[in-house]
């Protein structure tokens, strides 16, 4: 299970943002995780629960994470597609069967951290 070990580098990175801001604790953290990013957000919501226990800046914070659905663009024709479910997710353009390129549902982001 690697979403403990990205777990864990979100909280040191958590640890550098209280660090810099001079915070005591962290109260809310967003992130975003793209359908296609290799997370299971289940097995990561687990993971940063457990360490929270362990971190007393975070032992109080709402982790809010926010599924990105995957977006892709023809090559050719330029249409943009966006699937909600990787599991029957075609990566050829309906329209002319050229590759489509992923433009969203790979990231993996802290995209909001608050504390005080």
């Amino acid at each position: 299970m690697h979403e403990g070990g990205i777990a864990q580098s979100i909280v040191e990175i958590l640890a550098e943002v209280k660090e810099q801001n001079e915070l005591s604790c962290i109260t809310s953290v967003t992130l975003k995780v793209g359908k296609m990013s290799g997370v299971m957000i289940y097995a990561l919501e687990f993971a940063l629960e457990a360490i929270k226990c362990e971190e007393e800046f975070i032992k109080n914070t709402k982790f809010n994470i926010i599924s990105v659905d995957v977006k892709a663009k023809c090559s050719l024709c330029g249409r943009e597609y966006q699937f909600a479910d990787t599991d029957e997710m075609n990566l050829l353009c309906p329209d002319c069967q050229m590759p489509l390129s992923i433009i969203n549902g790979k990231e993996l982001e802290i995209v909001d951290v608050e504390g005080k």
